[in-house]
């Protein structure tokens, strides 16, 4: 038997808090991904959900668990460096006006805080008939997440959740 890394620490944790939340009815989990890239040995985690029942199109949120090379080699060799992980949160709808990403930005800062980097992206198939982008909204922040920062990401969760209700207000507009 191994001993489990901090990645893979952290990712059950923030696994079972979904995955509670879904079977609460609170969210509805719609995909998961667990990744080993070989090439860059590198490992990320994936789980993305929306909330159950709401009027298309839904609003759905990814939280990506990533730690590296650098860092997973800090950990199995033992170095005094703390090994970490890089956390983001990404939230995904469709928008028809380019004036609604300020109000994204907005509603998302009440929630997350000035701290937090909000990114936002956009896109649109080629040729589109109909007017109309794909956000993708990312928070990121910052710095790295250990395993003594257990509690801070069951904490999150409902950020998200609160993220995901004042973001359908903005879907499809």
């Amino acid at each position: 038997m191994f001993d489990p890394t901090a990645f893979d620490n952290l990712k059950t944790v923030l696994e079972g808090a979904v995955y509670d939340l879904d079977l609460e009815g609170d969210i509805v989990v719609i995909d998961r991904r667990d990744l080993v890239d070989l090439a860059h040995f590198s490992r990320m985690y994936t789980i993305s959900f929306r909330l159950p029942s709401t009027p298309p199109p839904p609003v759905s949120c990814m939280i990506c668990l990533e730690m590296d090379l650098e860092q997973i080699a800090n950990e199995l060799l033992q170095r005094s460096v703390r090994p970490g992980c890089r956390l983001t949160v990404s939230f995904f709808l469709p928008i028809r006006q380019l004036e609604t990403c300020s109000f994204i930005e907005s509603a998302l800062r009440r929630i997350w805080g000035d701290k937090r980097t909000i990114r936002q992206t956009l896109s649109h198939e080629f040729p589109h008939e109909t007017p109309g982008y794909r956000n993708e909204v990312t928070i990121e922040f910052g710095r790295l997440i250990y395993e003594d920062n257990v509690a801070d990401l069951q904490a999150m969760i409902p950020y998200m959740t609160a993220s995901l209700e004042q973001l359908q207000k903005f879907s499809g507009k």
